[in-house]
């Protein structure tokens, strides 16, 4: 396949910005309902920014349409990397997140996934050929899949902690000799901007002919 090692590297850079993408998207919910008692504050906060993002889909498109695919794929990681890692170094920095700090990374997630995909579908057609264009939608969407459940069930593990001793997961069983204690939101927001750092480090590595 003509590509083929970008090709290799686009998946792979997908499949990590994409486990940080699906940690906080779940991470986040779950402190608005469990820590802070406030889901009405997130049913608030999802449809302004549903009504918002309405608006910006039409602009990432012609933005995708206007730029390289892989500039763009590249700009998104690095907002990414500096939304998470800010975020995440003032609630080391003064004990917790702030909700608006929460906020914003829900906000400024959805805004990187909303562009995401259609950019990811788009590189797609430029770096493979006509005829192998309907094999990478479907390894795109098979990857995407995979990457969604694994990091929606480690960001379970993160949120909650798993305590010692024996548990049964999909009808098997196993121990556990520690405590996994809980992760406060801020390592979780550190651990998806380190993520956003290595696709940014991926995607600068992908060399390709269109």
């Amino acid at each position: 396949m003509k590509n083929a090692p970008a090709i290799r590297l686009l998946f792979t850079a997908n499949a990590v910005s994409g486990f940080a993408q699906g940690i906080s998207m779940l991470a986040i919910p779950w402190y608005f309902s469990k820590i802070l008692g406030k889901p009405e504050m997130f049913g608030w906060m999802y449809a302004t920014t549903t009504f918002v993002m309405l608006f910006w889909g039409i602009y990432a498109g012609s933005l995708i349409d206007h730029y390289s695919r892989k500039t763009v794929f590249l700009v998104i990681n690095i907002f990414g990397a500096i939304l998470l890692g800010s975020v995440s170094a003032l609630g080391f920095y003064i004990g917790f997140v702030p909700d608006w700090a929460v906020a914003a990374v829900f906000a400024g997630t959805i805004f990187v996934y909303n562009i995401h995909y259609p950019a990811l579908y788009a590189f797609g057609q430029e770096v493979s050929d006509p005829s192998n264009y309907g094999h990478f939608t479907s390894w795109a969407e098979i990857i995407g899949q995979s990457v969604s459940i694994g990091s929606g069930a480690l960001a379970a593990v993160m949120l909650s902690g798993v305590a010692a001793g024996a548990h049964k997961f999909a009808g098997f069983s196993f121990v556990i000799k520690n405590d996994f204690e809980a992760w406060s939101l801020q390592e979780i927001f550190l651990l998806d901007g380190i993520t956003y750092l290595l696709g940014i480090i991926l995607i600068l590595k992908i060399r390709y002919n269109p």
